[in-house]
């Protein structure tokens, strides 16, 4: 039995307008779990956020970790484990956005952003195929899971960087992935390996928020379509998302069998 973990966008849900999820996948999914492996979705989406997309529907998955590892719910969304963002850090990150122009997406019960929607927020709405939040300032009291930040397609995101208690991963886009330093998709995985008693996790992704997961999975895979930095951190590199890289994955390991 192996414990399978799989990112959403650019992984489970394709990278084109309508976000298709190729049919291989879904067999591949259902495959997995007949032959008696657990799947979770490891996302950096929030549970809002991934209600929204297709993922519910194509399988009944044995476990979640969202918000990269902030929340972990179990197969029936029950919660397992949980991590909310310092304050202070919430305000100095809210800050440094502020004195450089960019919006910060704040993902709370009800999630906000800090200033309209720019053309680098505009972008990466249109790829997630996600809903833009009501413009709002942070109270200091609210918790806070994560957040995300919106700048130029290549930026560093150095000042942010700088701030103590978060780590940022910049993503596919204009946007980067702001956690909990020492909080990521790796400890919400390895909470089901604990659960399922498994030896580790395997790692499916494509962007550099699967960085984490990959340096402590047994084995991580990144999409064909994936980011340089992520192919170059993977144990193994499949096709891209199109062109059915999750099930000549699981071919090629033996989890399950061609025609399946």
């Amino acid at each position: 039995m192996e414990v399978i973990c799989f990112d959403v966008d650019g992984t489970l849900r394709g990278t084109t307008e309508d976000h298709a999820i190729p049919e291989s996948t879904i067999r591949c999914l259902k495959a997995l779990q007949k032959n008696g492996h657990k799947i979770i979705v490891s996302t950096g989406r929030g549970l809002d956020s991934l209600h929204r997309t297709q993922i519910f529907d194509i399988a009944h998955f044995d476990g979640y970790v969202i918000n990269n590892g902030q929340l972990v719910l179990d197969e029936n969304e029950n919660i397992l484990g949980k991590n909310v963002m310092d304050p202070e850090a919430v305000k100095e990150t809210i800050a440094v956005a502020d004195s450089l122009g960019y919006a910060v997406t704040l993902k709370m019960g009800d999630r906000i952003i800090t200033k309209e929607p720019d053309e680098y927020v505009l972008r990466t709405q249109k790829y997630f195929g996600n809903v833009i939040p009501k413009v709002g300032r942070y109270n200091g009291k609210d918790d806070v899971y994560a957040m995300c930040l919106f700048g130029p397609m290549g930026y560093d995101y150095a000042p942010f960087k700088k701030i103590k208690g978060i780590t940022v991963a910049p993503g596919m886009v204009t946007y980067a992935d702001a956690t909990i330093a020492g909080v990521s998709k790796a400890t919400g995985n390895n909470v089901f390996v604990k659960k399922f008693k498994s030896d580790g996790y395997i790692a499916f992704g494509d962007s550099q928020n699967d960085l984490e997961m990959f340096k402590e999975a047994k084995l991580a895979i990144c999409m064909g379509n994936g980011d340089p930095l992520t192919k170059e951190a993977a144990d193994y590199v499949t096709d891209d998302i199109e062109h059915d890289g999750i099930y000549k994955a699981c071919v090629h390991f033996g989890w399950i069998k061609e025609g399946e």
